[in-house]
């Protein structure tokens, strides 16, 4: 009876040690865009782990293709930014700032898991995708860059956790 007790209380422990290995982690990414004729400032902080790897991409409204993709990694005190140039002013364009798991160093993937499986569901800006037949999740946040034109000296926006472009709007509507 007394090895039983034993196996119970070590069992008991290796599930409680497990269990805590991994706790949820809640990711907030943040970030001010600023645009002045073709560059691109964006910065902002982050929940995420040093050393986490942001990958910001300028896409292609109607197309969804990526213009530009850079991968900024996060400080020590949870902050990144980076600053480009754009080639095509003459249309707008979507910004998105991801985090996706899957493409961490090892030590950042123990934290948030390989499929995200360690992100909060509370996290702004949450999405699953599909990786090589496999459900992922990861965090994107959004911002809509706007065409430069005559007279436009820029814009200042922040990033919103959906994708609104003020272009679409809903005809028929009041």
């Amino acid at each position: 009876m007394k090895k039983f007790i034993v196996f119970l209380v070590t069992v008991s422990l290796l599930l409680l040690v497990s269990g805590c290995a991994n706790p949820q982690k809640e990711i907030n990414i943040t970030g001010n865009v600023k645009t002045v004729g073709s560059n691109i400032s964006v910065n902002g902080t982050s929940t995420l782990e040093v050393g986490s790897e942001i990958k910001i991409e300028l896409i292609k409204i109607n197309s969804e293709t990526v213009i530009e993709e850079n991968t900024v990694k996060v400080d020590e005190n949870g902050n990144y930014g980076l600053n480009f140039s754009r080639e095509d002013r003459e249309e707008d364009q979507k910004l998105a700032v991801s985090f996706y798991p899957n493409e961490q160093p090892e030590d950042i993937k123990e934290v948030y898991g390989t499929y995200g499986e360690n992100i909060s569901d509370s996290s702004d800006g949450l999405f699953t995708f599909n990786k090589d037949g496999e459900e992922h999740t990861g965090v994107r946040m959004f911002d809509f860059i706007f065409k430069v034109g005559d007279g436009a000296a820029g814009q200042r926006t922040f990033l919103l956790n959906h994708f609104d472009n003020p272009n679409d709007t809903k005809k028929g509507e009041d």
